[in-house]
């Protein structure tokens, strides 16, 4: 397995903060000004994880904090607005956990995804959530018209001691949940070193959540499947690797690779892109690596350099598509996309989120 370095054999890196309760929510330096090389769109609520909807300039967009909910980001126009406004069709069959839709005033979001249902033009969209409980949210996503719109559908409990961190799903209606933290584990424990999560399937049949023995890690962060569903990628953040499973077979990993210059948060599709996104591994700004701060009872939430990248998830190859140092005006990216010739980022941190050209792009 090999990374192509391409520009950074000289980058200091570094890393995200250890755990939700680490990331309070931090506006920018005053205003929504550009800073260095970034844009932003401002008015956002930890918009830890963003996503396109198909080919659109529509994204989706997480809210962290209580209220947070999901946005609708307008990529051409540079504008977002609530999108998630209490509006229900539920599926009470399907999903017999919760009776009522999530209050908007209450619910936070956390890792996101969509997939296509059999009517072109309309997702599934799953979130984890953190508030009012521990749950995956599902919501049926129609973006057929000039604004897309979104309806709740149900949702799947997952046990009080739970931390989940990203969801994917299958065609067939499968939840594949990352735990990154459970049974009272905080981030110090994974950034030590120590297992605290794992992959849980629930599927409709049976609608029993099930631990996938084989995925348990120090802080599982990020998951998404392969497009022909047959593999998973989870990206741990404690030890920095992508791991690959069969879902035939999770006992142990097909492959894996690991970046030593940024701690993996999530990792996406983007269009043919798989992207990884992540805040640098040793930070001179921040005191170095998460571990050194830990121990010097530093600051988690400090601002620090950053790496988007493409994986080749067969030869387990790293491409760097962007990096930045610490900007006082953004930290703590999660995710990445790209859309044309634009990457936009999203922050587990900010009341924002950045974009800007992509580099080496005429």
């Amino acid at each position: 397995m090999k990374a192509r370095f391409a520009v950074l054999a000289f980058l200091a890196l570094a890393a995200p903060a250890a755990a939700q309760a680490e990331r309070p929510v931090a506006k920018g330096t005053g205003d929504c000004a550009p800073s260095m090389g970034l844009n932003f769109l401002c008015g956002l609520n930890q918009p830890e994880d963003i996503l396109q909807i198909g080919t659109s300039k529509w994204l989706v967009a997480s809210g962290m904090s209580k209220g947070g909910g999901i946005s609708l980001i307008d990529t051409a126009a540079n504008t977002a607005r609530p999108l998630y406004t209490g509006q229900s069709r539920p599926d009470r069959k399907l999903y017999p956990d919760c009776a009522t839709p999530p209050d908007v005033s209450v619910i936070d979001t956390h890792g996101l995804v969509l997939r296509p249902r059999a009517v072109t033009g309309t997702y599934h969209l799953y979130a984890v959530t953190h508030g009012p409980f521990e749950s995956i949210q599902v919501f049926a996503l129609d973006a057929r018209g000039d604004v897309p719109v979104l309806a709740w559908t149900g949702c799947v409990k997952l046990p009080t001691d739970f931390r989940a961190n990203s969801v994917t799903a299958t065609s067939d209606g499968a939840i594949l949940v990352n735990v990154q933290l459970r049974g009272g584990l905080t981030g110090a424990d994974f950034i030590s070193g120590r297992i605290t999560g794992g992959v849980y399937e629930w599927k409709p049949s049976d609608k029993k959540l099930r631990l996938l023995p084989g995925t348990e890690h120090p802080g599982n962060n990020g998951i998404e499947l392969s497009k022909d569903e047959r593999e998973f990628y989870v990206a741990v953040s404690g030890t920095q690797t992508v791991v690959v499973y069969d879902r035939a077979d999770t006992s142990k990993p097909v492959r894996q690779v690991r970046t030593p210059w940024f701690n993996l948060d999530n990792i996406h599709w983007s269009g043919d892109r798989l992207i990884a996104a992540g805040m640098m591994f040793d930070e001179p700004a921040c005191g170095g690596t998460r571990k050194q701060i830990l121990d010097a009872k530093g600051d988690l939430a400090c601002h620090r350099g950053w790496v988007a990248a493409q994986l080749d998830p067969v030869a387990m190859d790293w491409k760097i598509l962007a990096y930045g140092e610490p900007n006082p005006a953004f930290g703590g990216i999660a995710t990445a996309l790209v859309i044309g010739d634009t990457l936009w980022m999203g922050s587990y941190q900010m009341d924002r989120a950045a974009y800007r050209p992509l580099p080496g792009l005429r």
